[in-house]
């Protein structure tokens, strides 16, 4: 009779045993089932991607040249970022990352003195992230100007190591090397160097039509080679922007061309913003 209740004390014990294993078991099941699900919702939402905020500045260096007698319309046009865009939630596009856009039309002018071309640029892809955006052109710069804006400030500065000189930036800005101010005309700061730029807050250059912060974001932006208040064209004679893409056709930017032969160099420099669609 003892050994009988032994064997039945045995079997509920034993019972007890195997339940408990199976309570664990299942809660580890849901657990990492639970992780699994989590993660894939963290991996979901790190590669989402909105829209830029209204008024986001890219610096767009433009690959190849925009010739007037080759543009045809419909023809793909690409640039490259030339400088980390900070983005909020500490999120960036990446230095290299690609812009890309279309020729829209290309309209010559009576007797063939002079050239109209429309672009639009309205995609970026983030080193595999693609993220639609519209634009407007805030400034344009020749290949020149660019140079310029990066060559050393002193003679005797000719010799340090790229990044550290004094640089007079596109639009008259000064910059004091990476890691020091940037300063306006007013010897007033706006910003500071970075290692390949400036990061500086936008300002507006009264009658120029450029605006300075959208919607009270005074935050600092990558301007590259650019001055904080730089606006409209540099260094191309014989090109204007009659229309900078702010308005109707929103996203739509026109340049013009005074002689039929005329073209915008590859490496030309561009400060691209990005505007509300309509």
């Amino acid at each position: 009779m003892k050994s009988t209740r032994n064997w039945r004390a045995l079997i509920i014990v034993t019972g007890f045993v195997s339940a408990a294993l199976a309570l664990v078991s299942a809660v580890a099941f849901s657990t990492k089932t639970a992780e699994l699900h989590r993660g894939a919702n963290e991996y979901a939402v790190q590669s989402s991607s909105g829209p830029l905020p209204i008024g986001t500045i890219l610096p767009v260096s433009l690959d190849k040249n925009l010739s007037v007698i080759e543009a045809q319309a419909g023809q793909e046009i690409d640039g490259e970022i030339m400088q980390d865009v900070p983005l909020p939630n500490r999120e960036k596009i990446r230095m290299k990352s690609r812009v890309s856009g279309t020729i829209v039309s290309v309209t010559q002018a009576t007797g063939g003195a002079g050239a109209q071309l429309s672009v639009r640029f309205d995609k970026i892809d983030n080193h595999g992230e693609i993220i639609s955006v519209v634009t407007r052109l805030r400034a344009l710069a020749s290949n020149q100007a660019v140079s310029s804006a990066q060559a050393p400030l002193n003679s005797a500065n000719s010799g340090t190591p790229s990044g550290w000189a004094d640089t007079v930036l596109i639009g008259g800005d000064v910059r004091y090397g990476d890691g020091g101010e940037v300063v306006n005309r007013q010897k007033q700061k706006v910003g500071k160097g970075v290692s390949g730029g400036v990061l500086v807050h936008i300002q507006a250059q009264p009658g120029s039509g450029c605006d300075g912060p959208v919607n009270g974001d005074d935050s600092l932006q990558a301007l590259w080679v650019f001055s904080s208040d730089a606006c409209g064209v540099y260094g191309l004679p014989g090109i204007t922007v009659p229309h900078d893409g702010k308005t109707a056709p929103v996203g739509v930017i026109t340049i013009s061309f005074a002689g039929s032969e005329t073209k915008l160099d590859g490496s030309a420099g561009m400060l691209l913003r990005t505007v509300a669609s309509q």
